[in-house]
């Protein structure tokens, strides 16, 4: 299975500053949809990961979030993009826990939900803390540049591949194998 797990804000969705209201907070990323949608016609699933630090907070709930995911659903379904999944953490910072970045206890749950090996997934980050996460699984790690790229010159990890925008990774995902596991080599 080839999986791809992609941090929603900044790379698909517009990010979202305060209280999120619902679906007309979504707003989706030029190219973003369409690169989506390119991988799923080349069989990966997709899986979006954010952090969702204002349910802890009380700056919304869950209904909100619900609805400004439906929304993103609808507007990715329309180019044919699909969505497998949405992860999140909905803890504050000072919570401390281990399902957000630089953690990787929610990459690990994404992993184990798909019934695949870290080192198959791909994952496709602007944070460098998600990176992080990431690389301490054993994941393909792609840095998508955030857009004060100025302020952020070099990739942070000397492990990632390193791209303008979703739509350029995705090339770069069309042509990647996953590595092969013991009993795929041993079958071959």
């Amino acid at each position: 299975m080839k999986l791809a797990i992609i941090e929603r804000d900044g790379i698909v969705g517009q990010p979202v500053t305060g209280q999120l209201t619902g679906h007309h907070d979504w707003h989706v990323l030029p190219d973003a949809a369409s690169g989506i949608a390119r991988l799923n016609l080349s069989g990966w699933h997709v899986v979006l990961v954010a952090n969702q630090p204002g349910l802890e907070r009380g700056l919304y709930d869950c209904a909100a979030l619900n609805d400004y995911h439906r929304q993103m659903y609808k507007d990715l379904a329309m180019v044919g993009a699909k969505v497998d999944a949405v992860f999140f953490c909905p803890h504050a910072p000072e919570d401390h826990c281990d399902c957000w970045a630089p953690q990787a206890a929610l990459l690990r749950q994404i992993t184990e939900r798909f019934n695949t090996e870290a080192g198959k997934v791909a994952v496709v980050a602007r944070s460098t803390e998600l990176l992080q996460a990431a690389a301490s699984l054993g994941a393909c790690l792609h840095w998508i540049a955030p857009a004060d790229a100025a302020a952020h010159p070099q990739c942070p990890s000397a492990q990632a591949a390193q791209h303008a925008t979703l739509a350029q990774c995705t090339e770069v995902l069309l042509h990647w194998q996953p590595p092969r596991s013991p009993s795929q080599l041993a079958a071959a």
